[in-house]
């Protein structure tokens, strides 16, 4: 980036404020820089047994994205951004303060044109992006490893408004990518958490289709050598579908299978989640059911979540949720929070 462009970019930035979904920093000779952010604070207490209410840091994110016009018809973009997360009570050596961690979750570049997008660096897989679910954090379901974004990923993206699909290939042949983001494994690394083989690979494809009001894709994930020991491997899938041909409310469902291979037995999870919304002015109201039936297991478990959401302004808002679970000797949870965006 141009000296000059950063020299903009920063008095910009402290200026703007937080009134628009994002700032635009430079626009000038083919060069366009956006930043955006967004923090966002809990008091939850987890669905389960035994659990206690705590505030929690869940979200704290800053970017920033940049396109270069190198024709007509291609662009080249580039984007970092940062995650702040607390450390889950991690102190530090010399004193009694808790520590606060700084990562970068995303930082890859690439071009984009009327063919689509391809990038390629360190970015989140599809699969993050998938489930209908309309809670905040109470819903039990989820789908595929438990992985959210990696260095070694190529990924490309089209989308013309009605058909739109994805595809991404993650390569750990080096071993486990000890930047890698496994979901809740705080204070551990990746490698320790997974225990992955060094031929790591995972493959992932997304088609959808918009006709009308209705929205419906598919997602599947790949995963070979997920285990050193066993060359364990995972497939997934799961088909979704929203609705909103009704004034004021949102529809949605899915079904979906998570297959694990573990070099000894075949064990298949089957998921499956209905969610509906509505809102009236400022405030949205939201329910959910989850369902998950695992080979083997003597009862399914299903999981009930409602919440309520106040838009204090576009960019900020407050919420409240509460959610349960039939598993064995699941207490009731609850969060509440708040989130502010830019």
């Amino acid at each position: 980036m141009k000296k000059t462009i950063l020299a903009m970019a920063v008095p910009a930035l402290l200026a703007a404020g937080s009134a628009s979904a994002s700032i635009n920093l430079y626009d000038a000779e083919g060069v366009k820089v956006d930043a955006s952010g967004a923090a966002e604070v809990q008091y939850i207490q987890d669905i389960g047994n035994n659990q206690d209410g705590k505030w929690r840091i869940d979200d704290g994110d800053f970017a920033i994205n940049t396109e270069i016009a190198v024709s007509d018809k291609l662009t080249a973009i580039a984007a970092m951004g940062f995650e702040f997360e607390m450390a889950g009570g991690a102190k530090a050596a010399a004193s009694d303060e808790y520590r606060s961690n700084v990562e970068n979750d995303e930082l890859y570049v690439g071009f984009k044109g009327d063919w689509g997008q391809f990038t390629a660096g360190r970015q989140y897989l599809l699969m993050d992006d998938s489930g209908i679910t309309k809670d905040y954090e109470l819903s039990v379901n989820s789908f595929g490893v438990d992985i959210e974004q990696a260095t070694q990923v190529g990924k490309y993206v089209y989308d013309n408004g009605t058909v739109y699909g994805a595809a991404t290939y993650t390569d750990f042949s080096d071993g486990f990518d000890d930047n890698s983001n496994p979901k809740d494994a705080k204070n551990k690394t990746p490698d320790s958490y997974y225990g992955a083989g060094d031929d790591l690979r995972i493959y992932e494809a997304r088609l959808g289709y918009r006709v009308a009001d209705v929205d419906a894709r598919v997602y599947y994930q790949k995963a070979d050598n997920v285990d050193r020991t066993n060359d364990k491997e995972t497939d997934a899938y799961n088909f979704e579908i929203e609705y909103a041909g009704i004034e004021n409310v949102g529809l949605a469902a899915s079904v979906g299978r998570v297959s694990k291979d573990d070099g000894t037995k075949d064990v298949d999870t089957d998921y499956m989640s209905i969610s509906a919304d509505y809102t009236m002015g400022k405030t949205t109201f939201g329910i959910g059911y989850d369902n998950q039936d695992t080979d083997g297991d003597t009862s399914d478990i299903n999981g009930y979540y409602a919440n309520v959401t106040y838009a204090l302004h576009s960019n900020a808002k407050v919420y409240a949720e509460v959610g349960d679970s039939d598993g064995d000797e699941q207490d009731w949870g609850y969060v509440a929070g708040m989130e502010v965006k830019f």
